[in-house]
């Protein structure tokens, strides 16, 4: 059986590790990260209390977590990042340098937003 420990880190914390199998759905996972890192309530509700979750797959590319469905997420999963409101206004306010995948020429995307695929950046 694969391993499923993936880690999740949040500014200012150490990175955690979190058995990603014990989970059925997106709603039980963002109710234990709240719980593990002290943010109980709000990470439910990305909208009103301006934190987010995003993940990193095996390729590299960064999504909001609960885009996929569940088990496409668990089966892509490298390790998830908790956003304060900050470092979610933080990243929008640079845009990131990123490679096109075919053409291989510079491509600007703004952050501003959080779109499902944010590019690759490293935590």
């Amino acid at each position: 059986m694969q391993n499923s420990n993936r880690t999740v880190y949040k500014s200012g914390c150490v990175g955690r590790s979190l058995d990603i199998s014990r989970f059925n759905s997106y709603h039980e996972l963002r109710r234990e990260l709240g719980q593990m890192f002290g943010i109980e309530g709000l990470l439910e509700d990305p909208q009103r209390s301006g934190w987010q979750l995003v993940f990193v797959d095996r390729e590299n590319d960064v999504l909001l977590l609960g885009d996929d469905p569940w088990e496409a997420f668990v089966n892509s999963v490298w390790y998830i990042k908790i956003l304060s409101p900050e470092d979610v206004q933080q990243l929008g306010k640079h845009e990131v340098e990123s490679y096109g995948q075919n053409s291989g020429e510079k491509v600007q995307r703004d952050l501003s937003g959080l779109p499902p695929s944010m590019g690759s950046f490293d935590f």
